[in-house]
């Protein structure tokens, strides 16, 4: 007769013991049981070796188990009782691990249907179930499921004895789901409550808990609270250095440290100096850069464009403490020619990166996977390339010229011409530039006449008829188009390029016409919020037209158009007809 009990506290020593000897004791195990007839104890032990196999991803091995566990359970006519919904629970989660989820979701539904028939009383089972159905929902996006799963889990736990460690790890786990639905304060709310239970752990704490401390700290990093995330990450390090020694989870730990200090250290460099991030860029060049060029390459001193121009806040002059945490720092462009670049590009770049990493109290320039190649030595040709599709502007004349205008993205022309150049002896730079300065005025009216157009179907025809459907969500959708095109109005009738779109409301305050569109805008996307009645359509409505008449008058103003009408289809269509008696 085999023994299972003895089995499996033989197991748990080894376990703790010998972990490389776990393997083989089961499949001993598992080939004793079958000898001995007997069917349950080697479907428990194809349970511990499935989650073995699962453990140490050996896939193929975890198959065997499964087919294997399947036959056996079906010879012992279990279906329909706790223990075969156990055994799927097992099945399901070794093929989520192994990617399956299609499979594991099948076997989770089973299981669950089983254990709400069976089940009458809070049960570890069931809330197994919830955790790690939980973890397929969340790898499969549901993030919304996962985290309700979590909370049924929860609830069991809480009524069972002796909990409180599988409750810390609960209220993490959903600590971390709150963080990906971007629900910040809740989850600190949950982290701060694992850690809390860990804390009253008495001797050495749980491994888990380190799980929850750098939870934790990465609750207050999202919520600026960067002293508190600091420490919190410092204490995470030494519980992971205590129970797992420097391994990958240390070093991903150090990581997430070492970028919250960085991140302190940046936002207390902007406060102290109160310099904006052209200022840096500019002292920055004199005081380094321009002596490294005199020193290193003087034969190319009066050929090199040097200044920062691009993408990023600091080249809008809109940079704050906020812009600290990321693509900041000391840093300046170095714009060559295409030859010269292929002769001493890489050279120069080499001496580029060997200036000071530290400015100033600002740390150097901390650059992400997407705001590579702002900085540095970089040819003009792909500068100019890069962001608008050509070396230089396609030529303002020709209907091919002006049909390649209309395919450049204005944020592309915005992000061209934007910045400040310090020095440029050799003036191609400049020319170049200055060629994208502006729009062609056919391309600029008839991108005004698409933008008024928008605004006339979206807001002034659209609107109306979605809020007459009873259809809100369609309703919301045409006032954010309307805005979008009322933006772009704006930009076009200021001869002014759109900026990157976080960026379109702010650049709106250096309009010299239409200068209370931004303000007007904002007002009716306060109200197309608030308001879902009647009396609320009828004052969206009204801001829609008040804003409509605001943007004829500027048109009339500038001589664009004649027509009076509020209805900007009008508008439009007469922009057109000029265009059109202009090309004859």
């Amino acid at each position: 007769m085999f023994d299972l009990n003895e089995f499996l506290l033989e197991l748990d020593h080894m376990y703790a013991t010998n972990p490389k000897g776990v393997e083989a004791y089961l499949k001993s195990g598992l080939e004793e049981a079958g000898k001995c007839l007997d069917g349950p104890a080697m479907l428990t032990i194809l349970n511990e070796l499935m989650g073995y196999y699962r453990v140490m991803s050996k896939p193929e091995e975890c198959e065997w188990c499964i087919e294997k566990a399947v036959r056996i359970a079906e010879k012992l006519g279990i279906q329909g009782t706790t223990d075969y919904a156990t055994m799927l629970l097992n099945i399901g989660t070794a093929q989520r691990v192994m990617g399956q989820m299609d499979k594991a979701e099948s076997n989770y539904e089973e299981a669950y249907a089983i254990f709400k028939e069976k089940l009458h009383e809070p049960d570890y089972r069931m809330a197994t179930l919830y955790n790690n159905r939980s973890i397929l929902y969340a790898n499969t996006g549901r993030l919304k499921e996962a985290k309700e799963d979590l909370q049924m889990a929860m609830e069991l736990i809480q009524k069972l004895e002796q909990s409180d460690v599988e409750i810390a790890i609960t209220h993490a786990n959903i600590g971390n789901l709150c963080f990906a639905l971007q629900e910040l304060d809740e989850g600190l709310q949950h982290m701060q409550q694992a850690a809390e239970i860990f804390e009253c752990q008495e001797g050495k704490k749980d491994p888990h808990y380190a799980s929850a401390l750098s939870g934790l700290g990465e609750g207050y990093f999202r919520k600026g609270e960067l002293d508190k995330s600091i420490k919190t990450y410092e204490k995470a390090l030494e519980e992971i250095l205590a129970n797992y020694g420097e391994n990958d989870y240390y070093r991903v730990t150090v990581r997430n440290l070492e970028l919250v200090r960085d991140t302190k250290k940046r936002a207390e460099a902007v406060r102290n100096q109160k310099l904006k991030g052209m200022d840096i860029a500019r002292r920055y060049y004199e005081e380094y850069g321009k002596p490294m060029l005199e020193e290193k390459f003087p034969e190319y001193v009066d050929r090199v464009a040097a200044g920062l121009v691009g993408e990023g806040s600091e080249c809008l002059g809109y940079d704050d403490v906020t812009s600290a945490d990321h693509d900041f720092g000391p840093g300046f462009c170095l714009w060559l020619t295409r030859e010269d670049y292929e002769a001493v590009g890489q050279e120069m770049q080499r001496a580029y990166t060997e200036l000071p990493r530290e400015y100033m109290g600002f740390p150097a320039r901390n650059v992400t996977a997407q705001g590579g190649d702002r900085v540095g030595v970089l040819c003009m040709d792909e500068f100019f390339r890069r962001y608008t599709g050509y070396e230089q502007a396609p030529d303002r004349e020709t209907r091919n010229g002006l049909a390649r205008w209309m395919s450049i993205p204005i944020p592309a022309l915005r992000t061209v011409t934007n910045g400040e150049i310090f020095t440029d002896p050799l003036g191609e730079f400049t020319r170049r530039r200055e060629t994208f300065a502006a729009y062609p005025k056919d391309v600029r009216l008839r991108k005004l006449a698409m933008s008024l157009g928008v605004m006339a179907q979206a807001g002034q025809y659209n609107y109306g008829r979605m809020r007459k459907r009873g259809d809100q969500a369609a309703a919301w959708l045409c006032i954010s188009e309307f805005v979008n095109a009322a933006i772009e109005t704006g930009y076009h009738l200021n001869q002014m390029y759109q900026p990157f779109y976080k960026w379109k409301m702010r650049g709106m305050d250096a309009f010299h016409v239409l200068t209370d569109l931004k303000e007007k805008l904002t007002q009716l996307m306060q109200m197309s919020g608030a308001n879902s009645e009647n009396d609320g359509q009828s004052s969206v409505q009204s801001q829609i037209e008040d804003i409509c008449v605001g943007v004829v008058k500027e048109l009339n103003r500038q001589g664009l158009t004649e027509a009076k009408e509020a209805f900007l289809e009008i508008q439009k269509q007469e922009i057109i007809r000029r265009l059109q008696s202009d090309a004859r």
